[in-house]
């Protein structure tokens, strides 16, 4: 299964443990079906990458693009919560009436700490099984 130019796709650091596992919670709750998970490392990741200006740091972010827009950090969280259409995640849409800077703030200060949070390898190797990880 590959994606279409239009589908969103979300990269993400693949060594870590902690993105690999919100890797697989978005595919699992994703009822839209239509997101996509992929690494920088993979041909699509360095498309991409290249495709963007700024210079993005993934050991410090996760990056949506959706409809040739890029998000990054807490608007790509929101982003993805729209796009995944489940209505049990909605309330955390909540997130829009708090300040960009002080929702950034907080995603910064939960990545910077995340390779900490867990370390079950096996988050990785599921979503490398997963039809819509694109490697």
């Amino acid at each position: 299964m590959h994606p279409s130019l239009s589908s969103p796709i979300v990269l993400i650091d693949s060594e870590c443990v902690f993105c690999n596992y919100w890797g697989n919670y978005i595919l699992k709750y994703d009822k839209s079906n239509s997101i996509f998970i992929t690494i920088p490392e993979s041909s699509l990741g360095r498309k991409i990458k290249a495709g963007n200006d700024e210079k993005i740091d993934l050991e410090k972010t996760i990056l949506l693009r959706r409809k040739n827009q890029i998000y990054l950090y807490s608007d790509a969280v929101l982003q993805l919560i729209l796009q995944m259409n489940n209505i049990i995640l909605y309330p955390l849409l909540i997130g829009f009436l708090i300040p960009k800077r002080i929702r950034d703030w907080i995603y910064l200060t939960i990545s910077k700490k995340r390779k900490m949070l867990m370390t079950n390898q096996c988050h990785i190797s599921n979503l490398r099984k997963n039809k819509r990880f694109i490697l």
